[in-house]
């Protein structure tokens, strides 16, 4: 044996035990965080399938979609009201739909028809109100009494609008109880769309499990619009300044959480479109 081999020292049974379960923990945490990666690619995989449900849901919203409300006559506060929840009207040539968004001349607030009874002889009908603009708040009565003759103005008809998609759970498209609650509200349309979008986003996800999201969120949003009345393709001026209108429109966002990853798809309403 030569003498530069003479001292030389291999490695210890310790040293190599270590540089094993270094190599090993190495090995788990890359397999580990592969797998990870490879589920997320998975969810993505399954979000890009889902934007075509998605926008299926959009266009048949659209297809419901009717900004301008009927007014079914011109119907009148009947008498001086003190604030509740009932209110008898006079002037409607037919009766309005329960789910009905009104507002009332000289009292604040919004307020969803509840229920309505048939016409008696003069064509006179009591509305049950319950006020709809704060939202999660219990406020139900009107917020000041209402004066004989007060105008009624019909802002939203239950058939025609997006409201009643607020807050509505895709996860519970085959809940039995929460689809009855919706038909007891006279929202037919709503849980038969409930079951059909229900059904098909999880075709694409499979069921959801505890934390995912698939809920539909709508909303009021005002925007500044340019406005051209000459149709010359340049925004009017007056005393050399742009001129804007603020238009209200409804804001439409479908929101979907699967795993660690959320996804918001987002449209707006106005006139229909």
């Amino acid at each position: 044996m030569s003498l530069k081999h003479k001292f030389q020292k291999g490695v210890s049974l310790v040293e190599g035990m270590t540089a094993a379960a270094v190599l090993g923990a190495s090995i788990t945490v890359f397999m580990t965080l592969q797998s990870y990666q490879e589920r997320d690619f998975s969810t993505l995989r399954k979000f890009d399938k889902a934007a075509y449900a998605v926008e299926l849901m959009f266009e048949e919203m659209a297809a419901v979609y009717n900004p301008i409300a009927a007014q079914y006559g011109t119907p009148q506060v009947f008498a001086d009201t003190s604030a509740g929840t009932s209110l008898k009207v006079k002037g409607f040539a037919q009766l309005p739909g329960v789910g009905d968004q009104i507002i009332i001349e000289g009292v604040g607030g919004k307020y969803e028809i509840t229920a309505r009874t048939a016409f008696d002889s003069d064509n006179n009908t009591t509305l049950t109100l319950d006020r709809s603009d704060i939202p999660d708040v219990a406020y139900v009565n009107m917020a000041s009494d209402a004066t004989l003759n007060a105008t009624i103005t019909v802002v939203s008809n239950a058939e025609g609008s997006l409201d009643p998609y607020h807050s509505l759970d895709l996860t519970k498209y085959d809940d039995t109880a929460y689809i009855t609650n919706l038909e007891d509200d006279g929202l037919e349309k709503v849980a038969t769309d409930l079951q059909n979008w229900g059904a098909l986003l999880e075709k694409h996800f499979g069921p959801s499990r505890t934390g995912d999201k698939r809920l539909i969120e709508v909303t009021d949003i005002t925007k500044n619009v340019p406005v051209d009345m000459d149709n010359d393709g340049v925004t009017d001026q007056e005393d050399g300044e742009d001129v804007y209108e603020a238009v209200t429109k409804k804001q439409v966002t479908i929101i979907i959480k699967q795993d660690k990853i959320e996804e918001k798809f987002r449209r707006l309403f106005l006139a229909g479109t």
